[in-house]
Order: C-alpha cells, then structure tokens, then sequence
C-alpha cells in the first residue's frame, strides 16, 4: 500500500533495495571575497542569530522602558497578553524613546503572534529583543529565512505522535497550501461551496475530517 501519493518515484520505495544509496551534492571552492566588497556583502543581509540566556528585566528596561511583573514573565519569555496590555495605545505627547519601545512592543507582537509563534500559545521569547534595538541594523536581517527555517522546524516536530500543538506561522503555511493546491483554496467555488455545505452539516469539531477527506478525493491534475 502506497503512503504518498507518488510513492512510486519516492526514495522510501528502494532503501529496501538499496539501503546504501546516498544523494550526491554539488562540491565546489570559493575564493575569500575581495576586501572593497566586503562592505557590500553585510549589507545584502544578515542572519538572525543572538543570545538565547541571560535575558530579563535589564534588557526589557532598556529596550521596551518598563519592566514586565513576575507573573507576566516565564523563563526567558514574557506573555502577549501583557505587551498588548501596556503597549496598546500610544500617547499623544510620546516622545521619541517611548514611540520606540512601542515600535520594539508591537513587532514582538508580531512575532510571537504570526510570524514565529512557539507552543506556548501567549508568550513571546525575549532573544528577539536585542535585534531591535537599532531599526536600521533590524532591517537587514533576512527575517523571512528565519521564518522559514522556524515553520520548517515546527512541521518536524509536528509529526511526533505524541505533540497536540504546533508552532512557526500557520497563515505562511496555509497561504502555501491554497497556492499550491488550489482545489481547497476559497478562491475556488466550486470547492468553497462544497465544503461551506459539509461545514454547516457538522459541527466546528468535524471540520479536520472534512479537509481531509477533500484532500484524500484530489485527483492528479490537481
């Protein structure tokens, strides 16, 4: 019984037969950069990369102006709830720090909300925070490939048996699969209106069952 729908061309389908088989890859030698582009090559954009210990009320002192309480923190990690309690509406007469810890507030918001969310379901991770103190150094960064690299990174850890949760960016991972399954897309009616009908004729708790038997009837050109 095949598990994928391609299982035949999958490599699963001949480790039996050739359980040494090994992918080869592409082995070539760079040359260190000239040193007049070197300057060039850091503005092209940097990893995301920084400390992951030692963060606590000095970094949120710093960089936010107000330290969170100690039952709005957890670890290394402080609840949304409480950067969308404290940074929810901007005063008027702000001056320039505070409309910067607000700035700094609202993309952790971001964070921890869509872009890398973690299984905890309301906390953020302070390690994002020192990559914000100076916005024109945070918008080099290559966000995106470490959003990527966190969605990919949860979809591993997802396929243990034993996890009920899962992190990194749903929306990324749900905008791939209307683009690259188009048949489940809302912006396909036919579809759209099949499943509207089988939603409203089952409960909220069905609706996992119903994704999965549209994927199970996808026929191959779609």
């Amino acid at each position: 019984m095949a598990f994928l729908r391609l299982q035949s061309d999958h490599i699963s389908s001949i480790l039996s037969e050739k359980p040494d088989r090994v992918l080869r890859c592409r082995h070539v030698s760079i040359a260190e950069p000239p040193t007049q582009i070197i300057g060039l090559l850091r503005e092209a954009g940097h990893e995301v990369i920084g400390q992951t210990s030692g963060l606590g009320s000095a970094v949120c002192a710093e960089l936010l102006g107000v330290v969170p309480p100690a039952e709005q923190r957890k670890g290394q990690s402080i609840t949304l709830t409480w950067l969308e309690e404290t940074f929810g509406m901007l005063p008027y007469d702000a001056g320039q720090r505070q409309i910067k810890c607000y700035a700094r507030a609202y993309i952790l918001r971001l964070i921890g909300c869509v872009l890398m969310p973690d299984m905890s379901q309301n906390r953020v991770h302070l390690k994002w925070l020192p990559l914000l103190r100076y916005f024109t150094e945070a918008g080099r960064y290559s966000w995106g490939s470490a959003c990527v690299a966190t969605l990919y990174r949860s979809l591993c850890h997802a396929s243990n048996k034993d996890l009920k949760n899962i992190s990194g960016s749903m929306i990324l991972l749900q905008s791939w699969a209307w683009y690259r399954i188009s048949s489940i897309s809302p912006r396909t009616r036919a579809i759209w209106a099949t499943l509207k009908w089988m939603m409203i004729a089952h409960s909220n708790k069905h609706n996992v069952k119903i994704y999965r038997r549209l994927l199970d009837r996808l026929e191959m050109q779609q």
